[in-house]
């Protein structure tokens, strides 16, 4: 048994380096370079074989299946997250949408999202509420007043309300200024 145990931590730790070390020669080739360097390869190769080995060599004789499976499982993993990888990089260029957001601040990311569910439900005073401040933050007085007093129209409370006239007599100050 302990042979056994012994090929099977073995085979297993250099199913890892190899797919660790083929792993470090695509990112090496990718980067347009002509292959990663022997030390790095040999670096990555040992680290990868020996915590594999160890690990296997403490968890196989507990348990052989589950240390089978978790091999067999993390193996496939390690090989299937590139070509994941390489599918979502084709989505994402499919999809030039969703790039837009990120050349947008957050502050006109929350706006835009506050608006979307305003569509949805144009009763939302709080929404009118948030975008007030956003729109505040964002420099755009105007808009900032027109969304604070839809909030007054759907909750008149005074908070609502005091924000309506914080908001009138910082438009004068910047107007007088």
């Amino acid at each position: 048994m302990d042979f056994g145990v012994i090929m099977f931590c073995l085979f297993s730790a250099m199913a890892f380096c190899v797919e660790a070390v083929w792993l470090v020669e695509k990112k090496g080739i990718a980067s347009r370079l002509d292959a990663s360097a022997f030390t790095v390869d040999f670096m990555v190769g040992s680290v990868v074989f020996s915590s594999v080995y160890v690990l296997n060599r403490l968890v196989y004789p507990g348990s052989p299946k589950a240390a089978a499976a978790c091999n067999i499982l993390f193996l496939s993993g390690i090989y299937f997250y590139s070509a994941l990888k390489k599918k979502l990089r084709r989505l994402r260029r499919r999809i030039p949408k969703a790039h837009k957001n990120l050349a947008k601040s957050p502050l006109q990311i929350e706006a835009a999202a506050l608006e979307h569910m305003l569509e949805l439900d144009p009763l939302n005073a709080f929404c009118f509420e948030k975008l007030s401040e956003i729109y505040e933050k964002m420099g755009k007085r105007a808009k900032a007043l027109e969304a604070a007093r839809e909030a007054v129209k759907l909750d008149p409370t005074i908070i609502n309300q005091w924000r309506v006239e914080e908001l009138k007599k910082r438009s004068r100050g910047k107007e007088r200024a």
